[in-house]
């Protein structure tokens, strides 16, 4: 009994140290509108569309009135380049102003969405509209939850992060875009309802309160079960001796379906040798 429950310490702590979180607020962020004012600098982002489209498929990178988009982008520091990461879980959260204009089923019929970005070569502090090239992409990587809505205090919103579509973008990101990652927010949310006020405005990185975007990744490198950065024969071995157990928080349960199985053994080698 005593060995049982020493091991399952074992597998725990393998597990959670296995697993890596990277958390942070973005390094630049800009307000994409064709009639913003000090869009680099804002405290304030805002984001809007047309009801129908959430981004403008005329010019997506130099958008009409009819359209507001919030650009981000985030060093992924501390994360070593040449490996294959898997993520997961990951979360956008963003804070909504007071009070919101809209309500609670308009934010839901019409979500804050994360998508995918055309390139990173925005920079804040020489932001310009007439020349920017950056655009949101058809990628959507998560929508925007109303658990938190509010009318009388700012409030948090959740966007959680399909960690299969984000995966691939983190590891190009790490590995090919010296560890810059761009999101773009974006919504169908028309801001004619409501007296004009319609719209998603939430805190920009230059909130003097702290309150910007928080980009939260857990990851692991890909294949690794015993956390030591390094895909290898002891993970293959884990993996092996652990086959057929069941539960939670296994270390060698790769995909976290509850059972290790041949998912998990060809997880292993399919990225054997990575980050060796």
């Amino acid at each position: 009994m005593r060995r049982q429950a020493l091991l399952l310490g074992l597998s725990l702590s393998l597990g959670a140290w296995a697993q890596q979180v990277y958390q942070a607020q973005p390094t630049d962020d800009v307000w994409l509108y064709d009639n913003a004012f000090n869009a680099g600098f804002t405290a304030i982002l805002r984001v809007w569309g047309n009801g129908q489209d959430a981004v403008d498929p005329i010019n997506p990178a130099r958008p009409r009135s009819e359209f507001s988009y919030a650009l981000a982008k985030w060093r992924l520091q501390g994360i070593p380049a040449g490996r294959q990461y898997q993520v997961l879980q990951a979360q956008i959260t963003v804070v909504q102003t007071q009070p919101p204009g809209y309500t609670r089923a308009e934010g839901e019929q019409f979500p804050l969405e994360a998508r995918d970005l055309s390139d990173t070569s925005f920079v804040e502090a020489t932001w310009s509209y007439n020349t920017n090239t950056t655009s949101p992409g058809a990628t959507i990587f998560g929508e925007s939850l109303m658990t938190n809505y509010r009318t009388d205090a700012p409030f948090a919103i959740p966007i959680p992060l399909n960690a299969e579509a984000f995966e691939p973008y983190f590891n190009a990101a790490v590995n090919q875009n010296g560890g810059e990652l761009g999101i773009g927010f974006v919504s169908r949310l028309d801001p004619a309802g409501q007296g004009g006020t319609r719209f998603y405005r939430f805190y920009s990185r230059n909130d003097g309160g702290g309150r910007g975007p928080v980009l939260q990744v857990v990851y692991r490198v890909a294949g690794d079960v015993n956390g030591d950065g390094c895909t290898d024969d002891a993970d293959l071995l884990s993996a092996l001796f652990a086959f057929g157990e069941t539960g939670a928080n296994l270390p060698a349960d790769l995909n976290g379906d509850g059972i290790i199985d041949d998912a998990d053994l060809l997880t292993v080698l399919f990225n054997f040798g990575n980050g060796c």
